[in-house]
């Protein structure tokens, strides 16, 4: 069956929700998502998207949508009202039952999504079913974050820098604490530990069809937040943590299961949608990139409130999407616009929004999407205004490539830049082996890490692939990066670097990229952030790695 993709705002008590609806020419049922908060929002995507398409092809049409503060929605995370969050999932609900009426309606909840999904089917009794994947409770949520933000401490540090006993008094107390670059504030702590997503301390009546699974994780917690679910089908698959995983995961059978046990409770009726537009002329922030071999890639624009003087393209990581690590991009292409820049953000092949699978990535396929992206920003720029590029991890690759390719573009700012080709020292595998090495070595020194290897709670195999298994390339990419440096030879435009100080591979690149231009005489500038990691996770390094971009980007726009 055919199926349209369309991305567009929705409202929300006066916020507006940035929203994905994944439609079928007639649907014969309707299947709204709710997803987790923080940078879980980024591991989960992929995995709702592949959902969302498959359902399509059969019939059921997918709502996903960013809560307020939360990827391409309105607000900042730490301003918005835990009570938003439920006003929210009402609205992307009602919508879905506006535009799909008389179809049954189901609900999936993803990990601290799945409260909120278990709240909404509550009070919704013509809701048909519920699925829950990973579902984690609130007290349980932030426990997981706050281990995450030690240990991401003692990389920077050397050692964790608060207690999470601390963290959590600072927060009782009304106070906005910086977790992992997602500043929680005290409401959002409450709302998490009394609210669980709904009533006060109270678990969700479940009256419904329930599809559960854990995958093994966070069992008790699902088993104690959801006892009386009588029509309960728990899914015994067991797989990784893919919303705390760098790169991709292999889901296919979760997402077969899920599917299967969807599919009956569609109905007979069909609601017929071919052809609708779902946005209106005041919400055209979303744009489709038309790429060879029939594939999309869709992108967003943050457009300035009068025409634009200069424009800005970003390009993401290589397992990241257009939001950027912990919404980085969303902020400053914000901070931009409101200076007057027409900024695009778009999601490459087999990540974010955007067509393909993510083995079908790779970084000559990622420039040619950021040539397309390119090409459109100029289109709607007065001739030779100025365009800075804004790239961060393997986009930065894509940046040069895409450098050597537009002499025109005015400046490049990189983040955390990769060595390129001939560049990048043989060392580089090894120091990556060597940083997560000392990592869990200083974790092997602690009783409770024995506990949990004797019990089978650590997953050795995945210790052994962080140990082990980096980052390789193969003898042609290496070569086709070296010839895009033998083109960015001739670039005279600034170049300007920005580093984490505990970033692994940043005294390689930083050094190499330095040799190599002031060998071409490229004029360029290079920044280190003390203590910071390859992805900014602290709200400081993030205001930091800001202000130094902009005034860059200043600079160059004069």
């Amino acid at each position: 069956m055919n199926a349209t993709e369309q991305s567009f705002f929705l409202p929300s008590h006066g916020r507006m929700l940035a929203a994905t609806c994944f439609a079928p020419e007639r649907a014969k049922a309707a299947v709204l998502v709710v997803g987790p908060f923080v940078e879980e929002r980024k591991g989960t995507l992929p995995a709702a998207v592949k959902l969302a398409r498959k359902l399509a092809q059969d019939g059921i049409a997918t709502l996903l949508f960013d809560f307020s503060g939360c990827g391409d929605s309105d607000g900042d995370f730490a301003d918005t009202p835990p009570e938003a969050f439920g006003q929210d999932c009402e609205a992307a609900y009602a919508w879905l039952a506006q535009v799909f009426p008389s179809v049954p309606y189901m609900v999936l909840g993803i990990r601290t999504g799945a409260g909120l999904a278990a709240r909404l089917a509550e009070t919704h009794p013509e809701v048909a079913a519920l699925a829950l994947w990973s579902p984690v409770a609130g007290a349980d949520f932030f426990k997981q974050l706050a281990q995450r933000r030690m240990v991401n401490d003692m990389v920077a540090y050397g050692k964790a820098t608060e207690s999470r006993a601390s963290i959590e008094a600072r927060l009782q107390n009304g106070e906005t604490v910086d977790m992992d670059g997602y500043p929680i504030s005290g409401a959002f702590y409450r709302w998490l530990h009394e609210d669980a997503g709904g009533s006060r301390g109270r678990s969700p009546s479940i009256h419904l069809p329930t599809f559960l699974a854990t995958g093994g994780h966070d069992e008790k917690a699902a088993a104690a937040a959801f006892p009386d679910a009588p029509a309960l089908t728990r899914c015994a698959l067991r797989y990784p943590p893919f919303w705390n995983t760098v790169g991709h995961v292999d889901l296919s059978a979760l997402l077969g299961e899920t599917t299967g046990w969807i599919l009956p409770f569609a109905g007979e009726q069909w609601s017929v949608v071919s052809g609708q537009n779902f946005g209106t002329s005041e919400l055209q922030n979303f744009r489709t990139l038309e790429l060879p071999n029939f594939r999309t890639s869709r992108a967003v624009l943050d457009a300035p409130p009068a025409p634009p003087t200069h424009g800005a393209l970003f390009l993401h990581g290589w397992s990241g999407d257009r939001a950027g690590p912990h919404r980085l991009f969303v902020r400053f292409a914000r901070a931009l616009s409101a200076r007057g820049c027409l900024c695009i953000r778009p999601d490459f092949i087999g990540r974010g929004l955007s067509d393909g699978d993510d083995s079908d990535a790779s970084i000559s396929g990622m420039a040619d999407t950021a040539q397309t992206a390119l090409d459109m920003l100029r289109k709607q720029l007065p001739p030779d205004a100025p365009i800075a590029v804004v790239a961060i991890c393997s986009g930065c690759k894509v940046a040069i490539a895409l450098a050597s390719r537009n002499p025109g573009i005015s400046r490049l700012m990189l983040w955390s830049a990769e060595s390129m080709g001939s560049l990048r020292s043989a060392a580089t595998g090894s120091r990556k082996t060597l940083n997560a090495l000392k990592t869990y070595l200083r974790k092997l020194t602690r009783p409770e890490t024995w506990r949990k290897i004797l019990t089978g709670k650590v997953q050795t195999g995945m210790v052994t692939k962080a140990l082990v298994k980096h980052e390789t390339r193969t003898k042609d990419e290496a070569a086709w990066e070296d010839s895009v440096l033998s083109l960015f030879a001739k670039h005279r435009n600034p170049v300007s670097f920005v580093f984490g100080g505990s970033d692994p591979d940043a005294a390689g690149s930083r050094q190499a990229y330095a040799r190599y231009c002031a060998k071409h005489g490229i004029p360029h500038t290079q920044h280190t952030i003390p203590h910071a990691g390859h992805s900014y996770y602290s709200e400081a390094w993030t205001r930091e790695l800001i202000a130094i971009t902009m005034s860059e980007m200043s600079g160059a726009n004069q």
